[in-house]
């Protein structure tokens, strides 16, 4: 039997929705992600470190995922009317928050 592949911790959040979301973020690049400690959350709700969501990745996905939850970070703090981006595929005009189109589920470039 092979033993399970180590997973490293990539992020940390105590709200299960964002960890949630990142992992969609992660998942739609191909990155294998699991979440630790989603049920924690609402049983310990008030107790930091013990209601934290853990976003795990193989080591081997560590870079990439950690340059994915930058730009999303990055994303994050940008003013409320940030500049649309425009999908390469369908050429709909999408939120700067966005990483795939909201129509075609095409991927955002850059």
């Amino acid at each position: 039997m092979q033993e399970k592949a180590r997973m490293v911790c990539v992020h940390r959040l105590q709200d299960p929705i964002e960890a949630n979301l990142i992992r969609g973020l992660l998942v739609n690049e191909g990155i294998p992600v699991e979440l630790t400690g989603e049920g924690l959350v609402g049983a310990y709700s008030g107790v930091p470190k013990l209601c934290e969501v853990r976003i795990m990745v193989p080591p081997t996905y560590r870079s990439v995922a950690e340059a994915i939850l930058r730009r999303y970070e990055n994303d994050r703090r940008r003013p409320p009317g940030g500049r649309d981006w425009t999908c390469r595929q369908c050429g709909e005009a999408n939120d700067p928050s966005f990483e795939i189109c909201w129509r075609c589920e095409e991927a955002r470039e850059g």
